[in-house]
């Protein structure tokens, strides 16, 4: 059994592995990424003396996180040892799977991404797999360095993996989607539904950044909310919170059939918010009356959850307030406090599932990743670059 001085022990030593490994992974964002650093630099950097250094960098050379190299620049005399954090040792993929195909990226340890691909597909769990090989290929790389595997799906998502209902993807419910793509890839799998993982995104790095509790509103061809509350995505004992549309008999608005959205102006939301931005007139008065068919219930759960932020998605960025000014008009007439949360749009759009299941990954087997205690999820280089729109 563990001794108490056993565990301190442990803990300090993974504290300081932590401490050397995010010092050469942030050194590498202002630095040429081939540079590598004295023990001396990593000492002086991390406030760790040069023996612990040494013993921190021999622990992690072993374990394949870090490369010993030259340094740098070499003064006279025998060159210092110098080390580079070797994030192309490992891999982590993330995967948005929806009715109308699938998309995935590649990171590799820093959170950087290394490769990405959309596949317009009929949706299967074969095709998230698939998917993940497709990216590795168009990049040439080896997916012997994958180590964990985040899956978004839209709909209601077991613990353990499995779809327990779906509108989006009916014939996917009851199917261990955890267990297959974990089975083909030989690695862990974290499986979540696709809007909180968006919101789970948003509040990490997007619009909802500094903010603890965050309330998501996708508004497209279904609309959805999620909540994110003191940073953790909120999903309730039976995994139902922010599923609203499954009152029985519950419609949020008069163009609501069977959960997706069906518009009188143009095909679809994105486009009835450009036509609106562009000054067709009849979409903006779909608009503003949509706005005032959901306002009450957006005001209801703001009023249960008193979040600081909401974050809505709905269409292009740029097309964003046309949206925002009659929503948050509506539901000023419906609240009677005057402290209210702002409305902002969302920063990340269409890229927020694809990069929430990624961080997920990250979040959820860290340790299996890196194989350091509490190493943190590299959540603002997983969304330093954007993808492809």
């Amino acid at each position: 059994m563990d001794t108490p001085r056993g565990v301190a022990a442990q803990a300090e030593r993974s504290a300081n592995q932590v401490a050397c490994l995010r010092f050469l992974a942030d050194a590498a964002d202002t630095a040429n990424a081939a540079d590598a650093l004295t023990v001396g630099a990593i000492s002086a950097g991390t406030g760790l003396s040069r023996p612990t250094v040494h013993a921190v960098l021999d622990d992690l050379t072993e374990a394949g996180l870090v490369e010993p190299t030259e340094p740098s620049t070499a003064g006279p005399g025998r060159p210092a040892r110098a080390f580079r954090f070797a994030r192309e040792a490992g891999l982590v993929a993330g995967v948005d799977l929806g009715p109308r195909g699938v998309r995935a990226i590649i990171c590799d340890l820093s959170g950087r991404r290394v490769a990405y691909t959309e596949l317009r597909q009929d949706p299967s769990p074969e095709l998230i797999q698939r998917a993940v090989h497709a990216a590795a290929d168009k990049c040439a790389i080896d997916l012997g360095r994958l180590r964990a595997i985040g899956v978004a799906l839209p709909g209601v998502i077991e613990p353990n993996g499995y779809l327990r209902a779906s509108l989006a993807l009916p014939e996917l419910v009851d199917l261990p989607i955890a267990d297959v793509v974990a089975a083909d890839l030989g690695k862990p799998v974290a499986v979540d539904n696709d809007i909180k993982l968006a919101a789970l995104a948003e509040q990490r790095v997007g619009a909802g950044s500094g903010y603890s509790d965050v309330v998501y509103l996708q508004i497209g061809q279904r609309l959805s909310v999620s909540i994110v509350l003191n940073g953790v995505i909120r999903q309730g004992r039976h995994r139902l919170a922010g599923e609203l549309g499954a009152q029985r008999g519950m419609r949020w608005t008069r163009n609501a059939q069977r959960g997706q959205l069906v518009w009188a102006s143009h095909p679809t939301g994105e486009a009835v918010l450009t036509a609106a931005a562009n000054g067709d007139a009849g979409a903006q008065a779909e608009i503003e009356d949509f706005c005032a068919q959901i306002a009450a219930r957006i005001a209801t759960v703001l009023l249960t959850v008193d979040p600081e932020v909401v974050v809505v998605r709905g269409g292009l960025a740029q097309d964003s307030g046309v949206l925002l000014r009659p929503l948050v008009a509506a539901v000023e007439k419906e609240l009677v406090f005057p402290e209210r949360p702002p409305f902002v749009a969302s920063a990340l759009g269409r890229e927020a599932v694809v990069l929430g299941a990624v961080g997920n990954a990250f979040d959820r087997f860290g340790s299996d990743i890196y194989g350091v205690k509490d190493y943190p999820s590299p959540w603002h280089r997983i969304t330093h670059d954007h993808l492809p729109h």
